[in-house]
């Protein structure tokens, strides 16, 4: 079975922030999730896909996804390093500076897990100093996307989707081959 765990931090107040792309895409993919005590996360069925959205703080992500070690991981998040409106496919890699993958990274044991990169980097020129010192793109991340971003947001969750309904079906090999 493959599981596809949505990075992102519980709550009203995050929903809308760069660092949730990862729970924006799987609730784009189901309304209907139950509370899991196990794993600490909400989880739901995609055809054959486990979807999973850890309830811990995205820091801690890597305690729901121990739960679910036995099944193939994809690990869906946001990346600052990828443009937006971009999404990317690897597999076996570093955190990048994630905290939430080097969270799953821990947990685990291993990097040798799937990861569906969207990126969250703005485009737009007015944007990028707010990802440049003294803020750093840590409180950027913490942040709703700009009206002006809607149209890229909307690119990069609709690819990611693409990649996650192709997974019903392909191994991530053959997914990454086909949409990298």
């Amino acid at each position: 079975m493959k599981t596809i765990i949505g990075l992102g931090n519980p709550g009203t107040k995050y929903e809308g922030h760069r660092h949730n792309v990862g729970f924006q895409i799987l609730d784009r993919l189901t309304d209907v999730c139950t509370k899991d005590r196990y794993t600490d996360a909400l989880v739901a069925q995609y055809d054959s896909l486990h979807l999973v959205k850890p309830q811990t703080y995205m820091n801690d992500s890597g305690i729901s996804a121990s739960h679910v070690k036995d099944s193939e991981i994809i690990v869906v998040y946001d990346d600052i390093d990828i443009n937006l409106g971009t999404v990317k496919c690897s597999f076996d890699r570093g955190a990048g500076g994630h905290n939430g993958v080097q969270s799953i990274i821990d947990h685990l044991g291993t990097t040798a897990f799937g990861r569906i990169r969207v990126g969250v980097r703005p485009v737009h020129s007015e944007l990028l100093p707010r990802i440049a010192p003294p803020d750093g793109f840590e409180k950027f991340l913490l942040s709703d996307f700009a009206p002006m971003e809607n149209e890229l947001l909307e690119q990069g969750i609709k690819r990611a989707i693409e990649i996650i309904d192709a997974l019903k079906t392909k191994s991530f090999e053959e997914v990454t081959n086909q949409f990298n």
